[in-house]
């Protein structure tokens, strides 16, 4: 199959697909019985993950067929999508798959197996779902039997707690799950991990051999097998060629099949050459799964392919990009999205494209954050990834000038130690070779206060991690190894820090001339980029030591722009006798990098123009219609579209809701805050109108809310915005910021309340006052 021949089922992706309504599940009421508003009725592992329905989606390819016993045509393809997806590693969406499939038959127990499966990082969802696979299993074939009980085993349900499952008594099944989901928590010792794995393997060795048909028996025998090796559990892998021939057998019959992935993950980090074949399929077998794209990167960008791993990781993003379009998705809700977009700017900048590289870098820094899911202080979220493409972005090729803009336009606003440090050694070194040498040595001054701040929460933190210890009344050992956890993360701050000076002092003596000196300092400093390091050898009269530094990187990492157009420099410094034909052979090198798709591989294969598979960078989508009556107001309408003034838009379950009438009290005072900002706020609920407005009237002056309340009780608008749960038929808390474009800048759906509304506050000025351009673009 050629890849241009799916090229046609994209564009479906582009344009979006209806969600049909669905009847709820019927399932047993959650525990919680006295908060329902927003909470699933059938368990706590329901309350995160997908709360809409799912459609099929065009851009999966049809080579996955998992058959399920007494299963609708509908049921059964939805099911096949859900294993699709979840070879690609699109958790959610899986989820949201196996989830329809429950929806539809609520009796089948696979559609459980499949929620356990797609949350196999989150074991305590996953130990929920599985206890009700097992509960439904008493009647499943034997083939559905295995799969079911290799995972049941893997949460430690042995033939007691089946027993207890299997009792059809109610509190009996609501304790042994409970037990489940509270032992998977606090997760197992690396002894019982291993021993676990172990078991899961030979389990799903069984199945493969009492079913050796069963192709997908073979792709998640092989995949586990990396799992296993990955994920910490001690097991080696002692032949890929054995498990790359396990996944020869499942192409054998499905030849774009996407277990193409389970074989780049094979040999990722073995033999990278023993993948390219599936490298070059891996996309097509699902065009709509942007990790299928992004898995093929990994192989050209350690072939030093860097053009190759641009292509693939862009295609990524863009698919990503398309997902989001659309299904309204915010990018923190992606898995994986973050380290595709850095790896994306890391290959553009390795081929010298450093304009497209910022731009992305920027678009990420741009980009919805969120107090847990996406902050600039944590180094593998989507802001935090920004600030380290930045920085390296800038210091590869040497754009001082953009540097120091970028570092006084908010592109770094972490405030953490961390944060501040990249800040603070990207802006004083642009600084000094900008030669703006009063405003560098303003940062010193900053640098040297971010010493003493470093080392006072170092201080704190090792007095709250005993304050915590002995509060829970841990022995001694434990609260030394507290400790020294503590020490060890404040110490890690502040030898950054400590770096930080000695590169800033010498810029500084670099400045003043004495290159020896400043070479001294750089010298001593942990991680610093060779290019950098090189230059300071050229200047302190050492060409030749630059020389050799910049040859050992070219040799290992070959094919990367700066650090070539380093080497280059450094042998115009040195001026040896071989200095001319060493020169040629690099600026050849250079020239040999591919411009474009025409001068790939031939072992590349054929792809897609990259704009089939979505735009370049995020943006946001425009916002649903909201046009509905005012509480208490006589009759009178709200209508966003009337007014082109940024809203914050709050859905709320009613004031039979404690937590949502939680919401709007810590919203009402700052709802002034919020208009000092430009921003109006409007609340709906789902009362009617006249019951409402009685409650509003129950209130006193003091307690009423400063901004209207509408009324959407038929919750048509909770269906528009996506508050509503499909599957259970319910509405769900949701906040959201529209900008005066009427686009959805920011968004939390969830099954509570989001009640961080100073926080709220400081995101949506952060998001209105980006320049008009951000977030767009589809090139």
């Amino acid at each position: 199959m050629r890849l241009h021949s799916a090229v046609p089922l994209l564009l479906p992706l582009l344009f979006g697909a209806g969600l049909a309504a669905q009847e709820p599940i019927p399932q047993e009421p959650n525990a919680d019985a006295n908060d329902p508003f927003g909470h699933s009725r059938h368990g706590a592992e329901f309350d995160e993950g997908p709360r809409q329905a799912a459609y099929l989606m065009e851009g999966l390819g049809d080579q996955v067929h998992f058959p399920v016993a007494g299963l609708s045509a509908e049921a059964q393809a939805f099911f096949d999508q859900g294993v699709t997806q979840q070879h690609g590693f699109w958790y959610y969406e899986a989820e949201r798959s196996f989830r329809q499939v429950a929806m539809l038959q609520p009796d089948c127990a696979m559609a459980y197996w499949g929620m356990t499966v797609a949350n196999i990082d989150l074991p305590e969802r996953a130990a929920g779902f599985i206890a009700n696979a097992v509960e439904r299993e008493r009647e499943v074939p034997q083939r559905e039997r295995l799969w079911i009980d290799a995972w049941a085993g893997y949460f430690g349900i042995d033939d007691a707690v089946r027993s207890e499952l299997w009792s059809g008594e109610p509190e009996r099944v609501a304790a042994a799950k409970k037990a489940l989901t509270e032992r998977a928590a606090k997760g197992p010792d690396k002894a019982a991990k291993t021993k676990r794995d172990r078991q899961l393997l030979k389990d799903l060795g069984t199945l493969v051999y009492e079913f050796p048909d069963d192709i997908e028996a073979k792709a998640f025998l092989a995949i586990q097998n990396w799992h296993a090796y990955a994920w910490g559990s001690g097991i080696e892998i002692v032949s890929h060629t054995a498990i790359d021939a396990l996944i020869d057998q499942v192409l054998a019959q499905k030849p774009m099949h996407p277990a193409h992935h389970y074989r780049i993950h094979l040999w990722d980090r073995e033999d990278a050459r023993r993948s390219l074949a599936s490298a070059a399929r891996i996309g097509a077998s699902a065009p709509a799964i942007a990790h299928q794209w992004h898995m093929a990167g990994h192989i050209y960008d350690k072939l030093h392919r860097h053009a190759e791993a641009a292509w693939q990781q862009e295609a990524s993003s863009r698919a990503d990009h398309a997902h989001m379009q659309r299904d309204r998705v915010m990018p923190f809700q992606i898995h994986n999205y973050g380290h595709n977009q850095e790896w994306t700017c890391r290959s553009l900048s390795h081929v010298g494209r450093w304009q497209e590289a910022l731009q992305l870098a920027k678009n990420m820094a741009e980009l919805p954050r969120h107090p847990t899911k996406n902050r600039p202080d944590e180094a593998s979220d989507i802001a935090g990834y920004a600030q380290q493409r930045l920085v390296s972005v800038c210091e590869d090729h040497e754009l001082w000038s953009q540097a120091v803009e970028l570092c006084r336009a908010g592109y770094f606003a972490g405030g953490d130690v961390r944060s501040e440090a990249m800040r603070l050694g990207l802006l004083g070194r642009a600084l000094f070779r900008l030669g703006r040498d009063g405003e560098a040595e303003a940062v010193i001054a900053e640098v040297d206060e971010l010493l003493v701040r470093a080392r006072r929460e170092r201080a704190d933190k090792l007095d709250a991690a005993e304050d915590a210890a002995v509060a829970a009344a841990k022995e001694r050992k434990e609260i030394d190894e507290a400790l020294a956890g503590a020490q060890r993360a404040g110490t890690d701050l502040v030898r950054l820090v400590l770096d930080l000076q000695r590169e800033l002092r010498g810029e500084r003596l670099l400045r003043d001339g004495d290159a020896v000196a400043a070479l001294a300092e750089f010298e001593t400093v942990r991680g610093l980029p060779k290019t950098l390091l090189a230059g300071a050898r050229i200047a302190a009269g050492k060409a030749d030591e630059a020389v050799a530094l910049l040859a050992e990187e070219v040799k290992k990492n070959p094919g990367r722009v700066p650090t070539l157009r380093g080497l280059i420099a450094a042998h115009r410094a040195a001026a040896g006798p071989e200095a001319a034909d060493r020169i040629a052979e690099l600026e050849a090198a250079l020239a040999a990098i591919p411009k474009g798709i025409a001068d790939f591989g031939a072992d590349f294969g054929e792809r897609p123009p990259l704009a089939a598979l979505g735009p370049f960078r995020w943006q946001p989508t425009a916002a649903p219609p909201l046009e509905l009556e005012i509480a208490g107001a006589d009759g009178a309408r709200f209508d966003l579209a009337a007014s082109r003034q940024p809203t914050l838009v709050v859905f709320y379950l009613g004031f039979g809701c404690l937590h949502c009438i939680e919401q709007l009290q810590a919203i009402g005072p700052k709802a002034g805050d919020f208009a000092a900002a430009g921003i109006r706020v409007v609340a709906i609920g789902t009362d009617p109108a006249e019951k409402a407005a009685k409650s509003l009237a129950a209130l006193t002056p003091e307690e009423r809310f400063p901004f209207p309340l509408l009324a959407d009780p038929g919750q048509a608008a909770f269906r528009a915005w996506r508050c509503y749960d499909d599957f259970e038929a319910m509405p769900l808390h949701g906040t959201f910021l529209v900008d005066g474009e009427g686009r959805v800048r920011w968004q939390d759906i969830s099954y509570e309340p989001f009640t961080a509304i100073d926080w709220l506050l400081a995101e949506s000025q952060r998001l209105l006052a980006l320049p008009a351009a951000a977030g767009a673009g589809s090139k």
